[in-house]
């Protein structure tokens, strides 16, 4: 089988089934046996949640690059490129690389199928070839981001993690891990293996924690979590967030109270593995967060007028960006753009934002799964006086900008598959 191109590799991954018929690992484990098992040679941090997985889980890789490691992270979705889903050491891979290694995983699949074995999802496809590269690459840890859940994610495939993060648990994907916060819990501690150590995030839900706590006692896993009583705020404001923890002298610069949430889980990741015996000085932990970059996360992607994109797309993460909009952006005229998929709570998320909304206008992502734009207005209506509807996302943008005052705020929020093409709309956009 021929190597692909980079344009091919993408082909041909996005035309495969996106999620399995059935739920299992039977389909990855297969494909990372005729891989050679690259998962077992490697030591994992494995990072679970509905909030702040993604931010957590790079934060705590810097640390751990800051502190001398070889870093391997994975992560989902992606915001501007596809290749920001496998990194090493903080780099993308090359095109060419990253489509060599696809044509051998493609082949691999090929292989499994041949000898009549299960045929492998997108996810598992990109999380084998993740796991393959991070060990050829020779990485000292990696940090690994479920997709979806815990329980039957593709990332659960490895051996225990060094440590198991369970971020704080919200409502979200319901249809595939239940109505309660109880059993999306459940399913999220999928990840915690007896000999692993697990850090919770800040804010867990009680519901959640006593599935957490439980699940602990059941395998024997010793249990970390921030103490909010050891943190002492210094300066917030849009270059993110000096502050004290535990007594050392910290900053992040991601904007948010809720970056700051997220970075404690961090330090407590950090905590677990150095009392596993992994070397953190405390100065790579400070340089680690200090360098940390995250994109799509309240990021300022253009200073005239002031214009931020954040992937707030579930009722917890809308809720957190309205708080960080009375806080952070208290006094501006505020125009949104907003765009969601429709298995999301759309009406609750809409009222978060539209109730901070000067001008609201509804925009949709080239998807099935996008709720159509009219819905969107719909549902902000009630909340926003200046509500508009703009179907094609460079239009809102186009709209927006041509709406905002020098000291105005541009927000475009919701899909994380909407504000990648927002970035590039509002920072090519002539003025």
């Amino acid at each position: 089988m021929k190597t692909m191109t980079y344009e091919e590799a993408l082909d041909y991954l996005h035309k495969v089934q996106r999620f399995g018929s059935k739920p299992g690992l039977q389909r990855v484990e297969a494909l990372l046996a005729a891989l050679g098992h690259p998962e077992l040679s490697l030591r994992f941090v494995h990072v679970a949640g509905t909030n702040g997985k993604g931010s957590t889980a790079a934060m705590t890789e810097s640390v751990l690059r800051a502190a001398g490691y070889r870093t391997g992270l994975f992560v989902s979705p992606f915001v501007e490129d596809f290749r920001e889903r496998v990194q090493v050491d903080g780099v993308w891979l090359p095109k060419d690389e990253w489509a060599a290694r696809l044509s051998g995983v493609r082949a691999a699949a090929a292989a499994v199928t041949a000898s009549g074995g299960p045929q492998a999802t997108e996810f598992e496809l990109l999380t084998a070839l993740a796991l393959r590269c991070f060990a050829d690459r020779g990485c000292d840890v990696v940090v690994l981001e479920v997709g979806l859940g815990g329980r039957f994610d593709a990332t659960n495939v490895i051996p225990p993690p060094e440590v198991a993060v369970l971020t704080p648990i919200s409502r979200d994907h319901m249809e595939y891990l239940g109505e309660t916060l109880a059993s999306i819990a459940f399913e999220k501690c999928g990840i915690v293996k007896r000999g692993c150590h697990v850090v919770t995030g800040v804010g867990q839900p009680p519901e959640a924690m006593a599935v957490v706590r439980a699940c602990c006692e059941w395998v024997g896993a010793p249990l970390w979590a921030p103490d909010e009583t050891q943190l002492c705020t210094q300066e917030t404001g849009l270059a993110g967030t000096r502050f004290i923890y535990r007594g050392q002298a910290l900053s992040v610069p991601l904007m948010g109270a809720h970056q700051v949430q997220n970075a404690l889980t961090a330090c407590e990741t950090v905590r677990a593995l150095v009392a596993r015996g992994w070397a953190v000085p405390a100065a790579a932990a400070a340089r680690g967060l200090a360098s940390v970059r995250w994109g799509g996360r309240l990021e300022i992607v253009r200073e005239t007028p002031l214009c931020v994109i954040d992937g707030a797309h579930n009722a917890a993460k809308t809720e957190a960006l309205a708080r960080a909009l009375d806080t952070l952006f208290a006094g501006r005229r505020r125009v949104v753009v907003m765009g969601m998929s429709a298995d999301k709570e759309t009406a609750l998320c809409a009222e978060h934002i539209a109730a901070r909304s000067d001008v609201f206008i509804a925009t949709q992502y080239e998807n099935p799964r996008a709720l159509p734009a009219g819905e969107m207005a719909r549902q902000a209506a009630p909340h926003c006086a200046h509500v508009e509807v703009y179907p094609d996302p460079d239009a809102a943008c186009a709209r927006a900008l041509a709406l905002c005052g020098q000291e105005d705020l541009l927000l475009v929020c919701g899909s994380l598959y909407l504000i990648g093409g927002a970035k590039r709309s509002l920072t090519t956009a002539a003025r």
